[in-house]
């Protein structure tokens, strides 16, 4: 009896620990989100920071409302949420790719590396003149630029983690008789995975920042307008509804491909 009780009680014991491990993140992220709330209402009421040139979450709450009354929220978004959808699928579709080529081919690396991280380094912004000229204002410059701030780093990532895959495994495949094709797709492939995974990650962060500043200067829609519109007159409490928007856009993004990372990285078997 006293084996029994003690067995049940281990059981109860690691159901509320598997309980509080799962939970932990979420409880955690949740508390400081309304701690930071809290501290921001009361430092603006106590006149810590100046009201005039800020907001207070309960002003931006009023505001929210307004917003989503009036002001074609839906439409705005949906506008930037093509323009980065149309921008982030193309950067997957070459980056991709072009990050696993470079991997597995010294010459690839030796000619294409070189501009490619030239491009890398340069600035969004720079090149948006660049891009007005070439393809106007509206949304294929938007469309580019997303592409632009995305592509590099899963490029990057895809290359470092083709050429960070365990080789011991492809001499492994080789000495069986696998070809290089068998290789590339079935050892090389499924080993980067957590580096390309961790690519789209840096990719989406690049993006939405992209998609914003694309529309503060070639668009007369999306919450990157809607933001500078805001900003030119001082409505700090509309301007940060939208900044607070695509925010949880980018991070809700974020975190679907960090789960993803993290199915990937259990079903991986660990050396």
């Amino acid at each position: 009896m006293t084996a029994i009780t003690s067995t049940q009680g281990t059981v109860a014991g690691e159901g509320r620990t598997f309980l509080f491990k799962r939970y932990y993140r979420p409880i955690v992220s949740t508390l400081a989100v309304l701690g930071f709330l809290l501290l921001w209402e009361v430092a603006v009421t106590l006149g810590w920071v100046n009201g005039r040139f800020t907001s207070q979450p309960t002003q931006i709450y009023r505001a929210a409302l307004v917003i989503f009354a009036e002001d074609d929220f839906g439409w705005h978004c949906g506008v930037s949420f093509v323009s980065f959808a149309l921008g982030f699928a193309m950067a997957l579709a070459v980056s991709i790719p072009l990050g696993l080529y470079l991997g597995v081919s010294r010459w690839g690396r030796l000619f294409l590396e070189p501009p490619l991280m030239a491009l890398y380094t340069a600035p969004r912004i720079v090149l948006l003149p660049i891009l007005i000229v070439w393809l106007g204002i509206g949304l294929a410059s938007k469309v580019a630029i997303v592409f632009l701030g995305a592509v590099f780093p899963i490029m990057v990532n895809t290359m470092a983690g083709v050429r960070g895959a365990d080789h011991r495994l492809a001499t492994a495949a080789r000495a069986f008789g696998a070809t290089p094709m068998d290789i590339f797709l079935k050892v090389l492939v499924p080993g980067s995975l957590p580096a390309i995974l961790m690519g789209v990650r840096l990719g989406v962060g690049r993006g939405v920042l992209s998609v914003v500043i694309g529309e503060m200067f070639v668009s007369e829609a999306g919450i990157g307008h809607q933001i500078m519109t805001y900003g030119q007159a001082l409505q700090f409490s509309k301007l940060l509804v939208y900044a607070f928007t695509i925010s949880l856009f980018g991070y809700g993004l974020t975190v679907a491909v960090r789960m993803l990372e993290d199915r990937i990285r259990n079903w991986r078997p660990s050396s």
